[in-house]
């Protein structure tokens, strides 16, 4: 029988690599619940929805608005979002838009005002330019003209026949054409020194637009404080 060598190490068994799979099935786990929870959350936002008020169609500024003015439409709620309930609708009812608001956009309070944006001695005053007064190029809310009236008998005025009745005024609102008529509708927002004279023109037919480069300063323009 052989015996061991005095003074041998003794043979050891491996030792024995730790077990990860605990780790990674814990790291599993969490990444479960995070993304049930990011699901949650998904889910959660898109069924807290609430109806908000739109513009149905591109409002100007400085218009009158109605309950024709505003559309409805249903959003996912966020936090801080400034909207506007569709049950607080009467509240703007009458109001004046403080600036030019697109097609479709939802509206927040700050963009109307109950008071009005026409400063002290300015009135808005309403204006038909039969066919030979009408420029060129069609006329627009926001663009700037010079409005003139043309002599009485002249079917076609020259330009040294007619009068200028208003170096710049702001157009507001221009009415829908109508296909049974040449003469267009236009708001022009006046001095009140000079609307006894547009009214005139208007009544007569003779009044006519000529329109300014956008950059220029109208007579009187909305208020802004």
């Amino acid at each position: 029988m052989t015996t061991a060598t005095s003074g041998a190490t003794p043979s050891r068994l491996p030792a024995r690599t730790r077990d990860k799979r605990p780790a990674l099935a814990l790291l599993a786990l969490l990444l479960v619940l995070v993304g049930a929870l990011g699901s949650a959350l998904l889910v959660y936002r898109t069924g807290n929805r609430v109806q908000v008020l739109v513009a149905n169609d591109t409002i100007r500024q400085g218009q009158q608005v109605t309950e024709d003015d505003f559309g409805v439409a249903e959003i996912a709620f966020e936090d801080g979002a400034q909207v506007v309930s569709a049950d607080s609708l009467q509240r703007f009812v009458g109001s004046q838009a403080v600036s030019t608001i697109p097609a479709g956009s939802l509206v927040s309070g700050q963009m109307f005002t109950p008071s009005e944006l026409a400063p002290a001695g300015a009135q808005q005053v309403g204006v038909v330019i039969a066919s030979p007064g009408r420029p060129s190029d069609a006329v627009e809310a926001g663009d700037i003209v010079r409005v003139f009236a043309t002599a009485q008998e002249s079917a076609v005025a020259a330009a040294e026949d007619a009068t200028e009745l208003v170096g710049a005024a702001k157009v507001v609102a221009v009415g829908a054409q109508v296909d049974t008529s040449d003469t267009i509708h236009v708001t022009l927002l006046l001095p009140e020194d000079v609307v006894a004279s547009v009214v005139t023109a208007s009544v007569t037919g003779t009044a006519a637009l000529a329109v300014l480069p956008a950059d220029t300063a109208p007579v009187v323009d909305w208020r802004t404080e």
